[in-house]
């Protein structure tokens, strides 16, 4: 049956470049399952590698929380890997980011 493109961003996600991403967990486990270990990741389904504060600052952020800046930042985030209804794209999309890609799902967002 293969992998499913509502759950993983299959072809948005070939359009990523090296700049560090923002991106959920289910996400991440995607980026090392399809780039293999040379793809570095913010945080994927692991959770025992990231612990509560790895679990807590992506969600947050994804939805648009105020401090998603501080996240942006600290991680030196250059893309954003989202589903197309994360509050933090609408977000993102105001603040100026730059659509590279998208599908019916998931948006790519560039750093202006």
């Amino acid at each position: 049956a293969g992998l499913r493109g509502d759950v993983f961003p299959i072809e948005v996600s070939e359009a990523l470049d090296d700049t560090p991403v923002f991106h959920d967990d289910v996400v991440g486990g995607y980026l090392i399952y399809s780039e293999g270990p040379g793809r570095l990741v913010m945080v994927d389904d692991r959770a025992e590698l990231y612990g509560i504060d790895g679990f807590t600052e992506v969600p947050q952020a994804r939805g648009g929380a105020p401090d998603w800046r501080d996240t942006f930042e600290r991680w030196e985030i250059g893309q954003a890997l989202l589903e197309v209804d994360d509050g933090l794209a609408t977000v993102l999309i105001a603040e100026g980011w730059i659509e590279q890609d998208s599908d019916e799902y998931f948006i790519l967002l560039g750093k202006p």
